[in-house]
């Protein structure tokens, strides 16, 4: 065998070496996927009438209930200060001074409970107080209204008539002892053309039975 054979024939083997010790290629370690984490949940507020129809449209919430069942719920804020406020989506006073009913809820979230009730309800079989639960909840959510919303089951007519009130807008605030200090309205003109206002009238009027409430005992 010639040198130049031999020197052919160790390259040879010298290569075929080199490919049998050569690691083969790896792919990257797959990486663990980060756990899911589960949304937050957000805890529901209970119902301000046991057992009632409710509604809900971006957290804020509505349920349909009598007068009476009103009334039953105020019995139980003890120690706070309620504010009803009568309404309706037709009554233009309403509509102005709605926000203000909000915003007291928010001056005041430990001491005072606003609830609007509200009196589009006509008592016709054709349209049920559920049946303007679209239109209010989206008056709601656009208000932020985040207090206790009703919606009446009494027609309003007949609401009128047990309460002896002759229109809406008005206002009832029961004071922390659970009984009716005083209702607003405009039926003999007290507070001249356009009405009683929440800025004007019924925050002072808060205000004041607020300084006078004896603080609890530590």
């Amino acid at each position: 065998m010639s040198a130049k054979t031999l020197c052919f024939v160790c390259c040879l083997i010298l290569l075929h070496g080199c490919n049998q010790n050569s690691p083969a290629p790896t792919t990257p370690p797959e990486t663990e996927a980060a756990p899911e984490t589960a949304p937050a949940t957000v805890e529901k507020q209970e119902p301000a009438i046991p057992g009632a129809k409710t509604f809900e449209k971006d957290g804020v919430t509505a349920e349909i209930a009598s007068w009476d069942q009103a009334q039953d719920f105020i019995k139980k804020q003890k120690g706070k200060i309620v504010v009803v406020d009568l309404w309706s989506t037709w009554c233009e006073p309403c509509l102005r001074e709605f926000p203000q009913l909000v915003a007291l809820q928010k001056k005041f979230p430990e001491k005072v409970v606003c609830v609007s009730f509200n009196l589009n309800y006509i008592g016709s079989k054709d349209s049920p107080p559920e049946s303007n639960s679209e239109e209010l909840m989206e008056f709601y959510s656009k208000q932020k209204a985040d207090i206790v919303n009703l919606i009446s089951s009494t027609p309003d007519e007949e609401l009128y008539e047990s309460l002896n009130l002759a229109a809406i807008p008005a206002a009832y605030v029961y004071g922390p002892d659970g009984k009716l200090k005083k209702r607003f309205d405009n039926e003999k003109q007290e507070y001249g053309e356009e009405g009683f206002t929440y800025e004007k009238h019924i925050v002072p009027m808060i205000d004041e039975m607020l300084k006078s409430t004896p603080k609890p005992e530590k």
